[in-house]
């Protein structure tokens, strides 16, 4: 029978709400894992907050398992205890370490993070690096439009007019990435684009240690702000070497492709919405006519980045939010909201679900996608349309908090902008017959696996999203 085996924190379950409590710790761990494959482990534990303290923002403790081992895992959803709690307690829980070994995302070595955080982050500098980058990007996002009308020809036998947007995004920011960050030549990203992403998948596990050893290699005299940041730096082992070539890799794609699919289809569903960022699009078309875009030229689209934004806050890429242990002993919001004392080394998360969603936080139209929404102060940049810093608040975190936020936000949020501009001069969507008949509920529509994207409605256990596009015809006079 499982037993807690960490006895420094036996007080936590009389002042936190935990459900391992209430329905046993073995049905509790059954109910997480069952979830947690099903890709909605995020939502297991939002409905335990709301069924037994009726209040999102609550700190709820769960089970947490590994190698027959039971700790305590402190979900943090109170709004005052997550930014003070990640700017401090910087250390990572080792729940990526299996798959990520010690690479800047997932190892567990304050030190070891710090020194590569300094070693990568100029590659990712807006000023000195990114906006070299906007012509490369500009470049594909061209060609990428020209696709998506080829993928539409293409498919034109039985249900030819659906379009998976989902896997065609998740191609172009890998090309993206490739072209642009590591400065690889096209061949290489045509060779491997597909085959990674069926890797990251779990469709073609055996490909990862090929795509490494072609990745040494292209990196070597690649030319790219990410590439020569992996050139200055001497990793301390082979496996944080690889461990960071599969992460940059990953996470450089990922979470924007299925935060530009989840744009999509809200632009599906509200028509008006998707005509109103199509005007602002072609008004920036019409001023900015042949001149090449720069990042400045950004602050034209304030309409597009409440679109993004909201976007991000409704369906947040990373749902399950950030895994830490405590670096000191700390104190914790309880369930009577005093404080609580909370040993070193305990498991916390800060997960994004929970409070992107919260109506105590965001109103009661809280599940609406609504981009005239009241974003506050640093969320929207103190409404200056696009900046380089993190966009933060106790209430939302899409690219969790600093020190350890997401390093490449900023090139995420140029590409985000540059392949909408295109795609969205040249096309308007609708979801298919079949996407609008067939879509799952709530509940269902997304699967978290680590990553947010939307659920296959032709096969429950993958992502898709299925589009069709007309073409539009760009009016000049505007």
């Amino acid at each position: 029978m499982l037993t807690y085996t960490d006895k420094r924190n036996k007080h936590l379950n009389n002042y936190f709400i935990s459900p391992a409590t209430i329905n046993g710790l073995e049905q509790t761990i059954n109910e997480i894992y069952i979830e947690t494959k099903r890709g909605k482990n995020h939502i297991l534990i939002s409905k335990y907050q709301q069924k037994y303290v009726d209040n999102l923002s609550s700190n709820i403790n769960i089970p947490y398992l590994k190698d027959g081992i039971v700790r305590d895992l402190l979900v943090i959803n109170n709004p005052h205890d997550v930014e003070r709690l990640t700017y401090k307690h910087v250390k990572k829980h080792p729940i990526l370490e299996p798959l990520l070994y010690n690479s800047i995302i997932s190892t567990t070595d304050v030190e070891d993070w710090q020194e590569q955080r300094r070693n990568y982050q100029h590659a990712f500098n807006v000023s000195n690096e990114l906006i070299k980058l906007i012509p490369i990007s500009v470049k594909r996002a061209e060609y990428c439009s020209k696709l998506l009308w080829k993928l539409k020809s293409d498919s034109k036998s039985g249900s030819k007019t659906a379009i998976n947007i989902n896997d065609f995004f998740l191609n172009e920011t890998m090309a993206q990435l490739q072209l642009a960050m590591f400065g690889f030549s096209n061949n290489f990203q045509e060779k491997t684009n597909k085959h990674i992403r069926e890797t990251f998948s779990g469709e073609r596990l055996d490909y990862a240690k090929e795509y490494f050893v072609d990745f040494l290699q292209q990196i070597n005299y690649a030319k790219g702000p990410l590439s020569e940041a992996f050139n200055t730096r001497i990793p301390k082992n082979k496996k944080e070497l690889f461990g960071n070539a599969l992460i940059f890799s990953f996470a450089g794609h990922d979470t924007t492709a299925h935060t530009l699919s989840w744009l999509v289809y809200e632009l599906c569903r509200h028509q008006d919405i998707q005509h109103t960022l199509q005007f602002e699009v072609d008004l920036f078309w019409k001023e900015q006519q042949e001149r090449p875009i720069t990042y400045n030229d950004f602050k034209k689209l304030p309409f597009m980045t409440r679109c993004i934004m909201e976007t991000l806050r409704l369906w947040t890429p990373i749902p399950n939010g950030t895994y830490r242990e405590l670096i000191e002993d700390s104190y914790i919001t309880g369930a009577n909201n005093e404080p609580v004392y909370v040993a070193k080394g305990t498991y916390i998360q800060i997960p994004n679900w929970s409070r992107h969603r919260n109506p105590l936080l965001w109103g009661e139209d809280v599940e609406s996608f609504n981009p005239y929404r009241d974003f506050r102060d640093d969320e929207l940049w103190n409404d200056t349309i696009i900046n380089t810093y993190n966009p933060s608040s106790a209430r939302f975190s899409p690219f969790t908090y600093g020190p350890r936020d997401c390093i490449g936000k900023n090139f995420s949020q140029i590409e985000m902008r540059i392949i909408l501009l295109y795609i969205l001069k040249d096309y308007s969507f609708s979801l298919t017959p079949d996407q609008q008949t067939n879509a799952y509920n709530q509940d269902e529509i997304g699967f978290n696996k680590f990553t947010f994207g939307p659920r296959d409605i032709y096969d429950y256990n993958k992502l898709g999203l299925y589009v069709d596009i007309k073409k539009r015809i760009f009016n000049s006079s505007l």
